[in-house]
């Protein structure tokens, strides 16, 4: 499992991140979704050996969540 920081505005309640997450799981390599600790940042959790969070981003942004990517996480949980 591969995972991948997001920066997303708006997710600031359990309904909007719920929602946020409901759109990420129209990607197929999606699996799950998680917080972090800076309170504006999203882990997307994945399969496979690519993201793409351009089109992660571009779809949240689409249904109101302002997003950018921030990159990859490796296996310590830092940002690469």
């Amino acid at each position: 499992m591969n995972a991948y920081e997001l920066e997303v505005r708006q997710v600031a309640d359990a309904f909007s991140f719920a929602i946020a997450r409901w759109e990420l799981f129209s990607f197929p390599e999606v699996r799950g979704l998680a917080t972090s600790a800076a309170g504006d940042r999203v882990i997307v959790h994945y399969e496979g050996e690519t993201a793409d969070p351009t089109a992660w981003c571009r779809m949240l942004s689409a249904a109101g969540f302002p997003a950018t990517p921030v990159g990859p996480l490796l296996e310590t949980g830092e940002a690469a």
